[in-house]
């Protein structure tokens, strides 16, 4: 993905809303059939990410239900997160989402992430350094 197009994403996440709620997004879906009949689902979600509205939707995550619910929550995260960023590139949607799933897994610590990242050679490239630097200004670059 060239840096431009990786920036234009990061800044989408920057640049959504996050809605946090205490109970399950429910979903409604309808499909027309050649056949003239109507198809209704309904779902029940814990994340939705509206690309369009610029809008995350997250159920407020119970870490006391133990493991199973934490690693589902992070499954249904890191899907959300990588479907949206990379709705144009679906080959790259599932390994996005093992390494989105993976560091929601250890909390997104830096040098946790830093190894999942060498463990699947891949770096973060100096524009995108300094992209992130300008995004996320520290106290040692004012």
């Amino acid at each position: 993905m060239e840096a431009e197009r990786r920036h234009e994403a990061v800044r989408g996440l920057l640049d959504m809303t996050i809605l946090a709620t205490n109970e399950p997004l429910h979903i409604n879906y309808s499909l027309s059939l050649t056949s003239r009949e109507i198809v209704k689902v309904k779902s029940s979600r814990t994340i939705r990410w509206d690309r369009e509205a610029s809008k995350f939707f997250a159920v407020k995550l119970d870490r006391s239900c133990g493991y199973k619910n934490i690693i589902e929550y992070a499954t249904y995260f890191s899907e959300a997160i990588s479907e949206g960023l990379l709705w144009e590139n679906i080959d790259y949607i599932g390994a996005l989402s093992e390494l989105i799933k993976l560091g929601f897994m250890v909390e997104f610590n830096e040098e946790a992430v830093e190894f999942l990242m060498k463990s699947r050679n891949l770096q973060i490239f100096m524009e995108d350094e300094d992209f992130l630097a300008s995004s996320f200004p520290s106290e040692d670059h004012l």
